[in-house]
């Protein structure tokens, strides 16, 4: 029988870290009200004794966890005043991840994040920090085909065979991913928010002083500065991007992708084939100028809110490149040369969803405006037809060969590939406008991380509805090769 476990010691320290960012704000409440003078004795002690429960409630935290394998199932025990248990079947198993900050790495051990069906966007259990030999033992028995783990500590390790690299992501295109990112929009919305908080604890004279001097330089300067710190935020989002991806590997192991990146926080995701709902290629603007897309997959556990409850695949690459490594990863998945592309009576409804207001606008400034920056206002909503002219023309939809092709562009382009036999439903909805344009909206859902999934295609021709529910009713394709179970 299998002996219960306790984590490594160095997990108070991530418990504590974590207990320390759940309560930040009433910290820093309790460090700014000691520093007052008003009541000092007693609440100079609020914040070192707030701290000191959380140091001691992560301690026993730590020593009343404890897990077990055995029986096909994971078994925890975990809580301070009331005792819980909890039992994870090995077939309910979705995802077995790990991953190991610098921390982790200096003391040899892992953080493992265990996903089963219908967690939600939460993992179902967190071991904070296990051994890196305990974590692989973990990861192996829960995907071992057999239900029992009886005895399995107490036979020597089997030697497990490394898995077959596929393919190591170039620092190029993890580095042209940060810079045709738009993860600078996020750095300057957090710049923004820390100035704001930084607002009230600078004297008043000092931003008084400072813009004065900045006006005095004259608009050159202002315009070099706000060049600058808009480099200098670009460099952030590709440092951020780099460190997050950075050492991105593919590997193909028994019908499984497993997934390693990041420097910073060496990250392992895996991914069973057959638990695969959707793939999605996408590409911005810029990165379709040059050449390059995004390879994004669905399953049913494994996604992060950050990838909008997918996994990152492929960071970047160009269409020859990945279109070699999905003939070898998932063949079923190909990216199309083209689909079949909407009617031209839907353009009428694109180009005004896109620039409808815009145009709304530009006649209302006219009333305010002179004339001379009206004219130049004009092009405002001109260049957003144009767009939404371009967002009809890249949008689409195929049936071929057991899957359903999706391509449709808000900004980015993006083309889903679903297969027919992880379609959970397809939908047919049809709007007052709609209706007198004889057009329709398609949807079609799959499961995912957070339950469900819907991929939409508006004002698809009303004639098509009948041959693609003759597509979805025919009969499923033979299962593809390396595609594994067909049922979730």
């Amino acid at each position: 029988m299998n002996k219960w476990k306790k984590l490594h010691g160095t997990a108070i320290f991530f418990i504590f870290a974590a207990r320390v960012k759940d309560f930040l704000i009433p910290l820093l409440f309790s460090f700014f009200a000691g520093n007052t003078g008003v009541g000092s004795t007693i609440l100079s002690l609020l914040f070192p004794v707030l701290l000191t429960f959380l140091l001691i409630h992560s301690v026993l935290y730590w020593y009343f966890f404890t897990y077990q394998l055995e029986s096909g199932e994971l078994r925890i025990k975990h809580g301070i005043f009331v005792k819980k248990k909890r039992y994870i079947n090995k077939d309910r198993v979705q995802s077995v991840d790990s991953s190991s900050h610098i921390v982790h790495r200096w003391f040899g051990v892992e953080k493992v994040k265990i996903e089963t069906a219908g967690g939600g966007l939460e993992p179902e259990v967190e071991l904070k920090a296990v051994l890196q030999t305990e974590a692989q033992r973990i990861k192996e028995l829960l995907r071992k085909e057999n239900d029992s783990f009886t005895n399995v500590y107490e036979t020597e390790e089997e030697k497990v065979k490394p898995p077959m690299k596929i393919y190591d992501v170039p620092f190029s295109a993890i580095f042209l991913k940060g810079l045709t990112s738009s993860k600078v929009g996020l750095v300057f919305s957090a710049s923004a928010a820390l100035l704001t908080q930084i607002e009230q604890f600078l004297p008043r004279t000092f931003y008084e002083e400072s813009i004065g001097v900045i006006i005095s330089m004259g608009t050159m300067f202002i315009v070099l500065l706000l060049l600058v710190m808009a480099l200098i935020a670009w460099g952030i989002s590709v440092v951020i991007t780099v460190v997050q991806y950075g050492r991105f590997v593919i590997r193909y192991h028994e019908d499984e992708l497993i997934l390693v990146r990041g420097l910073l926080e060496r990250r392992q995701l895996t991914l069973p084939l057959h638990r695969i709902t959707s793939v999605r290629y996408d590409s911005n603007p810029l990165q379709q100028l040059l050449g390059y897309w995004s390879i994004y997959v669905y399953s049913a556990g494994g996604g992060s809110q950050e990838e909008q409850l997918s996994t990152l695949l492929v960071p970047l690459g160009r269409k020859k490149d990945i279109h070699e490594l999905m003939e070898d990863l998932l063949p079923y998945a190909k990216m199309p040369a083209q689909v079949k592309p909407l009617p031209k009576k839907a353009v009428p409804r694109y180009v005004m969803r896109t620039s409808l207001i815009s145009w709304l606008l530009w006649l209302l400034s006219l009333y305010f405006v002179p004339y001379t920056y009206g004219v130049l206002l004009f092009f405002v909503p001109v260049c957003l037809s144009v767009w939404g002219w371009k967002r009809y023309a890249d949008s689409g939809f195929l049936l071929e060969n057991g899957v359903c092709i999706i391509q449709n562009r808000s900004v980015s382009i993006s083309c889903s590939i679903i297969p027919k036999r992880k379609i959970q439903s397809v939908h047919w909805e049809q709007s007052f406008l709609q209706k007198r344009w004889r057009l329709h909206t398609m949807r079609a859902d799959i499961l995912s991380t957070s339950g469900g999934r819907s991929f939409q295609l508006k004002d698809v021709e009303e004639q098509t509805d009948n041959d693609i529910v003759r597509w979805y009713k025919k009969g499923l394709p033979p299962k593809e090769e390396r595609l594994g179970r067909s049922s979730l």
